[in-house]
């Protein structure tokens, strides 16, 4: 009860530090540290449900949420005399809409007729992209927001560390001895792979900083130390997607990076002999991750227990073709009326693949919807890299686009996407960067120095410096 208590005054601390510093635009940093903190909302599950106003209110527990529908409540008073300001002009906005608008009608054919608590927040996520944006406003922004993820992802590694060796705040019964081997860490995530996920895409940001902006404190004693530290927390997760995830996201952060293609080579190469070495002594050393790691080249095996449940959103949407089952409607019709697709032994009837579930529930209406919106972003990340030479901008456009790519992995062995909050922290950056947010105020990429000695000599061919160093002196009479 007491990691409960303290849990909660670290929430309230949170939000209380914006209002007694009155900078509203720490509420975004606030998103960024809050949002892990998942305990909170997890354990009230059972007392507050998952619908209704109950489920409202727990779901408000978790910090960033709150510091979300703060941010919102703040940039519409901020706008109030100029509500334009909350329509920023991105490739992505209209397209979110929609998607969003086909997600609230899938409700209307589902059998329960009932919205879940994952499709009724959705506006909430939705009107943060558009408030957030007003909110990030040059580098400095920018910069908070990077610190918070490199900041989060050090502590939750520690945490995942500490759980993982000592024993201690493993407040989840279902993850011990999970896979028959050992502990998964989760820290205050509910779910390991929603941890993995997170430092997956920060160990990518921090790469990108320190190739891109070279040796300066943010790199040197946050970001260095924090991929360290991280390399072993999502370790301690047990993650195969979040592995597989932060490998996809570094390389592609490393391939978008604004730096010389010799760098990019030299980087990969020796990052992929790092990897190799490492899997080396750990298939030496045996044990829990080495048989998880083995499992990866399994093939259909890898999936386990998430084949039966293809299998039944399949059924679903052959059924259902056009419009699906309705949205948040998967579990409740194969319950009822697509038991006969699960084995006997079945325990799990939550879909773990994003794309399966969309096709499901919303048939091909919804990946139709849902294809046309990637299509936009992929647009807008574009359009941000290419939009602006400064190279501050480009590795916050790439860095994006990386995560987002990465979510999208992952979420099909997961099956968390449209729900999934940092989905849509991530739109608000990429639509502030596309705005030019990074190209607003002081560069924090550090230059290298050049001499400039010829630049205050005037280059004379053949002539030395000394003999036109200085004009000459006319005779005296």
């Amino acid at each position: 009860m007491i990691e409960y208590e303290i849990i909660i005054f670290l929430q309230i601390l949170l939000l209380a530090a914006v209002v007694i510093l009155r900078e509203p635009k720490l509420l975004i940093p606030c998103v960024v540290l809050g949002l892990p903190f998942e305990y909170a909302s997890t354990q009230m599950l059972s007392t507050l449900g998952e619908g209704g106003a109950g489920g409202m209110i727990r779901t408000l527990l978790n910090p960033g949420k709150a510091a979300m529908l703060a941010t919102i409540v703040v940039a519409l008073i901020r706008a109030r005399h100029n509500p334009r300001k909350l329509f920023p002009d991105s490739e992505i906005m209209l397209p979110l809409v929609v998607l969003t608008g086909v997600v609230f009608l899938g409700v209307a054919w589902s059998d329960t007729m009932r919205p879940s608590n994952g499709v009724l927040i959705m506006p909430m996520y939705v009107a943060f992209v558009f408030a957030a944006p007003s909110l990030i406003e040059d580098r400095k922004d920018l910069e908070r927001i990077v610190a918070a993820f490199l900041i989060a992802a050090s502590v939750l590694s520690v945490v995942a560390i500490a759980q993982r060796v000592l024993g201690v705040f493993q407040w989840r019964a279902i993850l011990i001895q999970s896979d028959d081997y050992s502990y998964r860490s989760n820290a205050f995530f509910a779910d390991p792979n929603n941890l993995a996920r997170f430092l997956a895409i920060s160990i990518a940001l921090s790469a990108g900083l320190i190739m891109v902006t070279g040796p300066r404190r943010l790199t040197v004693y946050i970001a260095a130390p924090m991929m360290a530290v991280c390399a072993i927390g999502i370790v301690t997760t047990a993650s195969r997607s979040g592995w597989l995830g932060m490998l996809l996201a570094s390389f592609l952060v490393v391939l978008m990076s604004p730096i010389r293609r010799y760098t990019k080579a030299r980087l990969t190469a020796i990052a992929f002999g790092s990897l190799a070495f490492l899997l080396v002594l750990l298939f030496m050393q045996g044990g829990a991750n080495a048989e998880r790691v083995k499992s990866l080249t399994s093939g259909i095996q890898l999936i386990g227990q998430r084949e039966f449940l293809i299998k039944g959103g399949w059924e679903m949407w052959k059924d259902n073709p056009l419009v699906g089952v309705g949205s948040g409607n998967y579990q409740h019709t194969l319950l009822v009326s697509y038991l006969w697709t699960l084995p006997w032994w079945a325990k799990t009837t939550l879909s773990h693949t994003s794309f399966i579930s969309i096709l499901a529930e919303l048939g091909i209406v919804g990946v139709g919807m849902l294809t046309l919106f990637a299509i936009r972003v992929i647009v807008a990340c574009r359009t941000a890299y290419r939009l602006y030479d400064d190279r501050y901008s480009r590795l916050l456009a790439g860095w994006c686009a990386a995560a987002l790519i990465e979510i999208l992995f992952q979420s099909q062995s997961e099956g968390r996407l449209l729900e999934e909050p940092f989905l849509y922290l991530i739109f608000a950056i990429l639509v502030a960067v596309e705005l030019g947010a990074g190209t607003r105020g002081v560069n924090p990429v550090v230059e290298p120095v050049e001499e400039r000695a010829t630049e205050a000599v005037p280059k004379t061919l053949g002539v030395p410096h000394a003999a036109i160093s200085e004009p000459p002196v006319p005779a005296t009479p």
